[in-house]
């Protein structure tokens, strides 16, 4: 990514009421250079750890969003814009070379989701990196995704809508089951290393 971009510079319409002011978009290099570190440790993800694919995932994102910056609206939608880019870059790649099997997502009520951590939950949190990145790079793509802009990037159900092109009830269907996986996994390495009883 050694190419340097020109400056482009949008201008959003103002809202009712906000007539005499409008918000200016950052230059574009500006606003990919704050969200660029972001955006490869999420495509890092989508691919599986491979360093590769995730730079030229990345770098199809910096095109595609180039190309569209003038036409954003929102300055403070920058960041789940690029993101979104990114899920659908990945998506297109995916769709040409995956035979995963597809997810069905099932709608869930919040009241599945609102209850306390569990022992394996508690322990999740303190496991190394290295065997969260290896339980996380093995769940299926949706269920990434979903579980890194949640958990990672701290986006909202809303926002991961946005990015993902998914229901709300999917959103929280996909969280609920990556959680679900991933625990299972964790369990597992830490029954492997005597970190808990079977």
């Amino acid at each position: 990514m050694g190419q340097r971009f020109k400056v482009i510079r949008g201008k959003r319409t103002a809202e009712p009421g906000q007539e005499n002011e409008s918000l200016e978009l950052p230059a574009f290099e500006e606003a990919l250079v704050a969200h660029l570190d972001h955006l490869f440790a999420f495509a890092l993800r989508l691919v599986s750890g491979q360093r590769a694919r995730a730079e030229d995932l990345v770098q199809e994102v910096c095109l595609r969003a180039f190309r569209r910056y003038a036409g954003l609206r929102d300055p403070e939608k920058i960041r789940t814009w690029l993101f979104q880019i990114l899920v659908n870059a990945h998506i297109n790649e995916y769709h040409r070379g995956s035979h995963e099997p597809p997810v069905v997502d099932v709608e869930l009520s919040e009241a599945l989701l609102d209850r306390a951590p569990t022992p394996e939950e508690d322990l999740f949190n303190h496991l190394l990196d290295d065997e969260v990145k290896q339980a996380l790079d093995a769940l299926p793509v949706e269920f990434r995704t979903v579980v890194w802009l949640s958990d990672v990037e701290e986006l909202s159900y809303k926002e991961i809508a946005e990015v993902t092109g998914c229901p709300l009830g999917s959103v929280a269907s996909r969280l609920y089951r990556g959680h679900s996986l991933l625990r299972e996994r964790l369990r597992e390495y830490a029954r492997r290393r005597g970190l808990m009883k079977e």
